[in-house]
C-alpha cells in the first residue's frame, strides 16, 4: 500500500525548513520554524496529568475536525485521490472542521484556489504545511489521545510504510515525521511506542476495548511475542481489553507475498487493516465483513476472505467488552470484486515493478497487470451527524453492484439512525491500497469543546442498539 520511489525531490538534508500555516485558508498567515533531522521531540515530553488517564475515544463520539494530506500522486492514470476527497470534504463540512497537509507554499496557494471553487465556510478548512509522501493519514498522522481534564497528546508509532520498506528508509522517516509535526505546531505532547504499528489496525469501542489483527501486528514487529505488543498496546491507549482477529481480506494481503487466485495482484496493500473488515459502530456492536456462500464457491479469491471473515466470527462470538459483556455482531456484504489493468503509465504498477516477490514472480518492463482494488464497505467515515460509506454501482457494471449497495445503506441507517448517510464513490483511493478511512484522521473533542458542542452530538452515543 501507498509507498512510493518518485519522491526523491523530499530527500532528507541536515536541515529542513518546515514551514506551518496557523491561520484559514482565506488569510495565508503563516509562522516558520526551523527544524534539524531526524527530528528531537524531547521539548514536547513536558509534565502534564498521569498517562494513565489518557486514551483515544471512538470514533463516533464527538469531534472537533477531520484531519486528511494533499494527495502527492495518482495511484491509477486518470483517477486523481483529489476527486475522492473533493466529495468528502463537501460532505464533511457541514459537520466538522477539516485539516488538510499540503507541501509548500506553491501547493498552499494551489490547494487554496482547489477549496475556493467548492466555496466552503472559509472558517471550516485549515491548512498546514507539513512534508508527507502519500495521503495515508490514519496510519501516518496524529492519533490523538485525550484525558478528562481536557488535555490531549499524541501518539507516536513507527512506521515502515507497511513492511514495504524499513523504518530507517528515507521516505518512511518523513512520513512518519508528520505526527511530530503536527504535535509541535499544536504544542501537544507526544507519548512515544517503539512498535510499528498504523492506525488502521486498532478499532476502538472507547470504553477499554480495542480489535487489532493478529497477522498485521505480528508481521510489523517480529521481534515481539504477542502478549509483549499486547502490553504495549495497553499502555499507550489505556485499554482494558485487546481482541485479536487472526487475518484480514485476501485482496488486502502484502503485495510482496505474491499473487492472488488467477494472477491477480494487489494494490500496494497493508496486509490485513482492520478497518476494511471489523468496525465498532457503537460500544456493544461490531460490524463484520461477510462473504456469502455463493461468492465462496464461484471465486477462489472470495473462498479465501470467507474462511479468514468466519474464523473472525468465530472468535468475537466467542469474546465479551471490557466489562465482560457479549458483542452484538452485524455481518456486512463484502464488496463485489473491482480488476483494473495496470500497466507503466500507473503508479502503482511502477511501484509493484520494484517489489521482490517471495512467490518469485516478477513484473516484466512494458506489460501490464491485473490488479483488485481494495474496496471495502467497511471502510467507513464517521464525523460527528455524518457517514461517509462507500458506494460501486456504476453505469455499465452488474446489478450486483447496485444491490449490494443498497443493502450496506440499510444496514448504516440502522446502526446509525440519527446520523446522514452519503455515499461516496471511493475507487480512486482504492486502487492505491486503502480507502476513505484510511486517509483521514478524527481529532477529537477536548472537554472544554464539548461544554460547546450541540447536545445531538453530546447526547447521541449514550444509546444502546
Amino acid at each position: 500500500m501507498k509507498w512510493i520511489s518518485r519522491l526523491a525531490f523530499l530527500s532528507i538534508g541536515v536541515v529542513l525548513v518546515i514551514l506551518f500555516s496557523i491561520g484559514l485558508h482565506h488569510n495565508g498567515v503563516m509562522a516558520q520554524v526551523h527544524l534539524r533531522y531526524p527530528l528531537d521531540t524531547t521539548v514536547f515530553d513536558r509534565e502534564i496529568e498521569s498517562e494513565s488517564t489518557f486514551f483515544i475515544p471512538a470514533e463516533y463520539e464527538p469531534i472537533d475536525s477531520i484531519w486528511m494530506a494533499y494527495p502527492v500522486y495518482e495511484n491509477r492514470k486518470g483517477y486523481p485521490s483529489q476527486s475522492v476527497q473533493e466529495a468528502m470534504i463537501k460532505a464533511l463540512v457541514p459537520h466538522t472542521k477539516i485539516d488538510l497537509l499540503v507541501q509548500d507554499e506553491t501547493e498552499f496557494s494551489v490547494v487554496s484556489q482547489w477549496l475556493m471553487t467548492m466555496e466552503l465556510p472559509a472558517d471550516q478548512v485549515r491548512l498546514h504545511i507539513v512534508p508527507h509522501t502519500d495521503i495515508w493519514m490514519r496510519d501516518m498522522g496524529p492519533i490523538f489521545l485525550n484525558n478528562p481534564s481536557g488535555e490531549m497528546k499524541i501518539a507516536d508509532f513507527g512506521f515502515n510504510t507497511w513492511s514495504y520498506s524499513n523504518s530507517t528508509d528515507e521516505l518512511a522517516m518523513i512520513d512518519e515525521s508528520v505526527d511530530r509535526l503536527v504535535a509541535r505546531e499544536m504544542e501537544l505532547p507526544i507519548l512515544r511506542s517503539s512498535l510499528i504499528s498504523e492506525g488502521g489496525d486498532r478499532e476502538f469501542n472507547g470504553k477499554g476495548t480495542l480489535m487489532v489483527t493478529e497477522a498485521v501486528e505480528m508481521q510489523r514487529n517480529p521481534g515481539l511475542t504477542k502478549a509483549e505488543i499486547e502490553t504495549e498496546l495497553k499502555r499507550i491507549f489505556n485499554v482494558k481489553k485487546v481482541i485479536w482477529l487472526k487475518q484480514g481480506l485476501a485482496d488486502d494481503d502484502l503485495s510482496f507475498k505474491g499473487k492472488l487466485p488467477g494472477n491477480i495482484f494487489t494494490v500496494l496493500t497493508t496486509g490485513g487493516h482492520i478497518d476494511e473488515f471489523a468496525r465498532f459502530v457503537d460500544p456493544h456492536t461490531i460490524l463484520l465483513a461477510e462473504v456469502s456462500p455463493q461468492e465462496r464457491d464461484e471465486d477462489p479469491i472470495a473462498r479465501i476472505t470467507y474462511d479468514r471473515m468466519e474464523e473472525n466470527y468465530r472468535i468475537l462470538q466467542s469474546e465479551t467488552d471490557q466489562d465482560g459483556q457479549p458483542f452484538q455482531i452485524i455481518r456486512v456484504p463484502v464488496a463485489a470484486p473491482i480488476y483494473a489493468t495496470m500497466d507503466e503509465n500507473d503508479e502503482v504498477f511502477n511501484i509493484l515493478k520494484t517489489l521482490s516477490f517471495e512467490d518469485g514472480t516478477t513484473i516484466v518492463e512494458g506489460s501490464s497487470i491485473t490488479t483488485i482494488l481494495a474496496a471495502s464497505y467497511l471502510n467507513f467515515v464517521v464525523a460527528n451527524d455524518v457517514v461517509l460509506i462507500p458506494a460501486y454501482a456504476q453505469p455499465g457494471r452488474s446489478d450486483l453492484f447496485r444491490e449490494k449497495d443498497a443493502a450496506v445503506k440499510t444496514i448504516f441507517e440502522r446502526v446509525f439512525p440519527d446520523r446522514e448517510i452519503i455515499p461516496i464513490n471511493p475507487e480512486a483511493v482504492n486502487a492505491g491500497g486503502g480507502g476513505m478511512h484510511c486517509i483521514v484522521q478524527q481529532m477529537p473533542l477536548t472537554v472544554a469543546n464539548l461544554r460547546q458542542a450541540p447536545d445531538s452530538l453530546t447526547n447521541r452515543n449514550s444509546r444502546s442498539m
